[in-house]
């Protein structure tokens, strides 16, 4: 494996930040430490990356991890979207010719996934923690790896966590609304909670209160995040009387489409009887009855996005914090909201 700027520092016992100072005959280092340095890199067989914006360098192995610890929200229903991060990933590890390696892990114990990770011969963990909480985060501190998490993240991890603006996405989704004339909108949300589920409420509420519209606890509906289990707890929700408000906001489309079914089996119409937003644009969702509007995750950006960070922390070119990034989405309005 050839070898990268952080080993290059170890040899020559000064900081990666010099070795890249160094390599890319920059200000910062002294004549005497820069020719040290580019003897050991010429010896170590190193091949610059310093002059390439992608810092290419095709001994360099990443590995993604795909971790459900239940299932009830990474399941083959949103294997379209997790696609679409790895196709991100994939577009950033090509441009600088590494390798990458996927590993899927179905309700393994988060500590035995980081234990297999000890011996791995990756340079770099991207991890997708859509079902890891801010405890199970702190397993991951024990291996000396560089690693990004995406599809959650917690402001006090000490890992560089990139994921999509929930915020922004559910006040799109209220605006428009809204806009649209509704006064009266209902939250489904999940029985199993995650860190974007929480901050999806958490903006949900924020949202209302925004646009002068009280959050009615009878509106609210909690619901196992699958379809057929989302329809069941939705249909027995429904059939409480004043339990139906002129729209529902779903805090994924997987939640709204059995909250469509649910309705549909109560002899209730969408749009004409109840609007529906989703939340995460997966395919199905442009052919639904009816095409559903929901908020798109840029999920490629995503994937992209960690590629390009963990590309920095892997060759030494940061020694900055642990960064969060919320990336934002947009709401794709189709045929679910009626304008009242």
């Amino acid at each position: 494996m050839s070898p990268r700027v952080i080993d290059i520092a170890k040899i020559a016992k000064v900081s990666p930040a010099a070795v890249s100072l160094a390599l890319n005959n920059k200000t910062g280092v002294s004549d005497k430490v820069r020719q040290n340095i580019l003897n050991i890199a010429t010896q170590m067989g190193y091949k610059s990356i310093l002059g390439n914006p992608y810092q290419t360098n095709e001994n360099i192995t990443i590995k993604m991890l795909k971790i459900a610890k239940h299932g009830h929200i990474v399941n083959e229903r949103h294997n379209a979207f997790i696609t679409e991060y790895l196709e991100g990933i994939e577009a950033g590890a090509k441009k600088r010719k590494y390798k990458l390696e996927v590993s899927f892990y179905n309700k393994v114990p988060v500590e035995d996934i980081v234990e297999a990770q000890r011996e791995t011969a990756a340079d770099g963990l991207i991890v997708l923690g859509t079902e890891l909480n801010a405890h199970e985060l702190d397993f991951f501190t024990g291996l000396s790896i560089p690693m990004v998490f995406i599809d959650t993240c917690f402001p006090l991890a000490a890992f560089d966590c990139i994921d999509i603006d929930n915020d922004d996405g559910v006040f799109q989704s209220v605006q428009y609304l809204y806009k649209s004339g509704h006064r009266s909108i209902g939250l489904v949300k999940s029985r199993f909670e995650t860190r974007n589920f929480r901050m999806r409420e958490e903006g949900f509420r924020e949202a209302m209160e925004y646009f002068s519209m009280p959050v009615q606890e009878k509106y609210l509906v909690s619901v196992d995040p699958t379809v057929d289990q989302a329809a069941s707890d939705m249909s027995r929700f429904l059939g409480k009387p004043g339990n139906i408000p002129t729209a529902f906001f779903c805090m994924n489309d997987i939640m709204a489409f059995g909250c469509i079914r649910a309705l549909k089996d109560r002899g209730l119409r969408v749009p004409e009887d109840v609007s529906v937003i989703g939340f995460d644009d997966l395919p199905s969702s442009s052919i639904t009855e009816p095409p559903l509007t929901t908020v798109k995750v840029s999920t490629h950006q995503i994937g992209e996005r960690a590629l390009e960070r963990l590309s920095d922390k892997i060759n030494g070119l940061t020694h900055s914090s642990p960064e969060k990034i919320l990336v934002s989405g947009k709401l794709v309005i189709r045929g679910s909201v009626r304008n009242i």
